[in-house]
């Protein structure tokens, strides 16, 4: 009677740690859905200009992530998800670092430009 007890107590601890483990992992879809967001907003950073690989390799891994959820494949969707995830974020950032340095290069000659224009604007000092 105690062994009986003790296979149903273990069937049901396995059982009870098999669902908190599926309930634990993320949906694909929530991956999918933050790595399409990823990709938006690199898009509307300018990284199809400023960061076009990084861009396409985000696209292409959702892409797949896509294709995988579709042929119910979670645990590929999950990591090409995640993948598209750090791709688009590493267009973002690329993105913005070349908006930024266009700035500084735009300030640098701004900058520049007052100096010659306050040189001319000085009299010559005669000694």
């Amino acid at each position: 009677m105690n062994a009986i007890k003790s296979s149903i107590l273990a069937v049901g601890v396995l059982g009870a740690l098999t669902l908190a483990g599926c309930a634990s992992a993320p949906p694909a879809t929530d991956k999918l859905a933050i790595a399409k967001r990823s990709i938006e907003r690199a898009e509307q950073a300018g990284a199809a200009q400023s960061a076009p690989t990084e861009l396409s390799q985000a696209r292409d891994k959702l892409a797949a992530a896509d294709k995988a959820s579709a042929d119910h494949d979670a645990k590929s969707a999950v990591r090409l998800a995640d993948q598209a995830d750090v791709d688009g974020r590493l267009a973002e950032a690329a993105a913005n670092a070349a908006r930024s340095h266009r700035a500084a290069t735009e300030l640098d000659a701004s900058v520049q430009a007052m100096r010659d224009e306050s040189m001319r604007s000085q009299p010559e000092v005669k000694q």
